[in-house]
């Protein structure tokens, strides 16, 4: 990756976090009626957070993927083990939401759990079709784990509990993030196509 599309990289992901943030919160404010996201400035702050926490993360599984991929060099059992860590880290979210809701407001927070998953889906397909197959599961991976992992303070806060729309708000700023950056990683990483040699 040049100098040049890291470049690109961080500002477009901040940028496209930061749109994102502040047009959902601001779908969200009209529909409850209420403000809940602050003022601009709070809600820029807000986007800007976000979009950074997305960057750390994708950063964190370049390098883990990096080291598994060392570790594991046998295809199928790298699949398999991407696979199984993605069915524990998502089992233990709705495990978390059952211990921490019942009644109604468990299965209203089992929504976070399933929006994660079929946009995890949808672009690990999306991936697949842009790259290769083999691009399927670690996709998919990403999607769930990173994405996850990075909603934990809004998840399980121990300031108390968030309200839903806060949560809904954050996790889908992140899977915006996280789409975008994982879609994109091929072209970023593409080497530069060769001069044609003159005659």
């Amino acid at each position: 990756m040049t100098l040049k599309k890291l470049f690109y990289w961080f500002w477009s992901t901040l940028a496209l976090g930061s749109v994102t943030a502040l047009v959902l919160a601001f779908v969200l404010e009209i529909l409850v009626g209420q403000k809940m996201f602050g003022d601009i400035t709070q809600q820029l702050l807000l986007s800007l957070t976000l979009a950074a926490v997305a960057e750390l993360g994708f950063f964190a599984y370049l390098v883990f993927n990096f080291l598994a991929k060392g570790l594991i060099r046998n295809k199928l059992g790298y699949d398999v083990t991407m696979l199984v860590l993605t069915v524990i880290v998502l089992g233990n979210l709705v495990y978390l939401n059952a211990v921490k809701f019942s009644g109604e407001s468990f299965w209203l927070h089992l929504l976070i759990p399933f929006i994660i998953l079929l946009t995890a889906l949808i672009v690990a397909k999306l991936k697949e079709k842009s790259t290769n197959v083999s691009a399927y599961i670690p996709t998919l991976f990403f999607m769930v784990v990173a994405t996850i992992l990075e909603a934990i303070p809004s998840i399980n806060s121990k300031a108390g509990e968030i309200p839903l729309l806060i949560i809904f708000h954050s996790v889908v700023v992140l899977l915006v993030c996280n789409a975008w950056q994982i879609l994109q990683l091929h072209r970023w990483i593409k080497p530069p196509a060769k001069a044609s040699q003159t005659k």
